[in-house]
């Protein structure tokens, strides 16, 4: 497997951004006011990016030349389902909890956010195919069917096409703006064209790996300096404008500078506390919600008790204390993530990637000729 340290960095930065965005819907500080948090769930456009180049890097030529379709969606879902599935039942324990204390159980599953049908959609992964007009459950998690079925598109796409995907990725990215910008208008979209969003993503992501397997692309601090103040800047300015459609666009360069990791900012990037988060970003995303949700139940208890820290459905009577809810927040958010990376994600991986092992390898001898 093709590694990029520098990405991998990234891929943990833009997670806690994304983590840290969430807060500000129930908590009021100095860091949440901020531009750039206000506006970073685009940063889950440069996970689309990033998966769309790491998946072509890995498994483009692979797939084109006979790797089992079937072993590549039995990887890709051991990525993915497992700690969906964790986090999936966390949040129906922790509504079962609050409906035994309000209403009784009885009640627990009333529509339309918490029936039965939600819970089926999201282990279908379809929880962001338009088939609910809110966020369900782990609401995070509404790009993660996103990505597995945008994964299976392209494995198939593959098959079907071999060395001719670079020009459906052109006419896939073409139609995808066109929906964006005719169906939304901007990029703030999850439950309703959420896989739009990702195909769009993930298809810039792919041409961004053919760009740097056709030519090599010179980098070096000056490029990634330039691409961290572009990133920054962009995502401070597009907010959910029509300008944030560019999104892709402007993350691809910046994905294809930092694969180089030919700069200083690259070398910081593969230090052992940023390879950590990166290693972790998976968690980080689908967990963050969990810890909000339980963080604010803290916060209505020890209310209860005498103790003042929520007001007015928010986490912090000031700015100041806010800054304080943020910093535990994150806290909780990096202790528990660091677990189920430990106890479910990396476990669940190695158990499908052994599983994959065993299916039928047709392609076996084309493996023993790939690079190592």
């Amino acid at each position: 497997m093709k590694r990029f340290d520098a990405l991998d960095s990234w891929r943990g930065i833009a997670a806690c951004l994304v983590a840290l965005y969430h807060l500000r819907l129930y908590s009021d500080s100095h860091l949440t006011m901020l531009p750039l948090l206000q506006h970073s769930y685009l940063f889950v456009d440069f996970f689309f990016v990033l998966s769309g180049f790491v998946i072509a890097a890995n498994y483009e030529r692979r797939l084109a030349e006979g790797f089992s379709l079937w072993r590549f969606a039995l990887l890709r879902f051991g990525r993915l389902y497992p700690l969906h599935l964790a986090l999936l039942a966390a949040c129906i324990l922790l509504h079962l909890a609050h409906s035994a204390s309000h209403l009784g159980t009885v009640s627990a599953f009333q529509p339309p956010f918490w029936s039965p049908d939600t819970i089926v959609a999201n282990l279908l992964l379809v929880n962001s195919l338009h088939l609910f007009s809110f966020p369900t459950w782990n609401q995070p998690s509404w790009s993660i069917g996103t990505e597995f079925y945008t994964y299976l598109l392209f494995g198939l796409a593959l098959v079907l096409t071999k060395r001719r995907i670079a020009m459906l990725m052109v006419l896939v990215i073409l139609a995808a703006a066109g929906a964006l910008w005719l169906l939304v208008g901007d990029m703030d979209t999850t439950f309703d064209w959420g896989l739009v969003r990702c195909i769009f993503g993930f298809a810039i992501g792919v041409l961004a790996w053919h760009a740097r397997r056709a030519a090599r692309l010179r980098s070096g601090t000056a490029l990634e300096l330039a691409a961290l103040a572009l990133i920054v800047a962009f995502v401070c300015s597009a907010g959910r404008t029509k300008l944030s459609l560019a999104a892709p666009a402007v993350f691809a360069p910046a994905v294809l500078v930092f694969a180089a990791e030919a700069g200083a900012v690259s070398r910081i990037l593969r230090a052992p506390a940023f390879l950590w988060l990166g290693a972790r970003s998976y968690s980080i995303y689908l967990v963050h919600f969990v810890v909000a949700w339980l963080l604010l139940d803290a916060a209505k208890l020890a209310e209860l008790a005498g103790i003042d820290l929520y007001s007015g459905g928010r986490l912090g009577r000031t700015p100041w204390e806010g800054d304080l809810a943020n910093v535990v927040y994150f806290a909780l958010v990096l202790g528990v993530a660091a677990f189920t990376y430990r106890a479910i994600e990396s476990p669940a991986r190695a158990w499908f990637r052994r599983l994959a092992a065993t299916a039928p390898r047709k392609e076996a001898r084309i493996e023993m000729l790939q690079p190592k």
